[in-house]
């Protein structure tokens, strides 16, 4: 099975198009997304104290293109569609949105955990730089959003001492295999904008799960 992975979307439908055409290129069997589809403009020191106004574009984008893009995607829920969700009585959301708001908060397979991230346990491996090091998780590699950064990490565990998370380098487009006696965490980065010192974006990651590599894809484009 290969498993074209996209996370960190933030309502930018323009590179969430251009990222799936170039997907459409690539043979894959499946497409995940990996949540955070909209963005919520209620940030989440101000959601506990938050009145529902009637309007939702006071709350996020309710932009069906959205929907749209990802009729047929897997979907997983990430932080931000939780807090809208949370924002939003239940009569005022669109159908269209439901699908979005509602998926589950993970996808397992026998060789991956894949989830959006945000209630992970996360550690600072060194300044600006978490991992969900210590997170319990099933099979060979945990795919992972949140934290808009593509990074691949090897974890090892060295008898009761805490977790290590070694740095595994890797090139756009090159397939990088994942040892059968290893356990990795795979950050996808994001399809939205992000900081200068994340690195590129947008990106997103081929699994193929049957030859055991992760490739990472990083998409040029102009004006979006």
């Amino acid at each position: 099975m290969r498993l074209a992975v996209v996370t960190d979307i933030h309502g930018d439908t323009a590179r969430l198009r251009a990222v799936l055409r170039r997907i459409r290129e690539q043979e894959v069997h499946r497409v995940v997304c990996l949540g955070d589809v909209f963005e919520c403009r209620i940030g989440k020191r101000e959601a506990p104290g938050y009145e529902f106004g009637g309007r939702l574009t006071d709350v996020f984008d309710p932009n069906p293109e959205l929907a749209r893009l990802l009729d047929g995607v897997l979907l997983v829920r990430g932080n931000q569609e939780e807090r809208i969700r949370s924002l939003v009585p239940d009569p005022e959301l669109p159908g269209w949105a439901r699908p979005l708001l509602d998926a589950p908060l993970e996808h397992r397979t026998g060789f991956a955990l894949y989830c959006h991230g945000h209630p992970l346990p996360w550690r600072e491996l060194e300044p600006g730089l978490w991992c969900p090091v210590d997170a319990d998780f099933p099979g060979r590699a945990l795919v992972h959003g949140h934290h808009h950064r593509s990074a691949l990490y090897r974890v090892r565990t060295v008898g009761d001492g805490p977790a290590q998370a070694v740095r595994v380098p890797f090139r756009f487009g090159e397939p990088v295999p994942l040892a059968a006696d290893g356990r990795y965490v795979v950050n996808v980065g994001s399809v939205t904008r992000c900081a200068p010192d994340r690195g590129p974006s947008p990106v997103w990651a081929v699994v193929d799960e049957a030859a055991a590599t992760v490739t990472y894809h990083h998409a040029e484009l102009e004006n979006t």
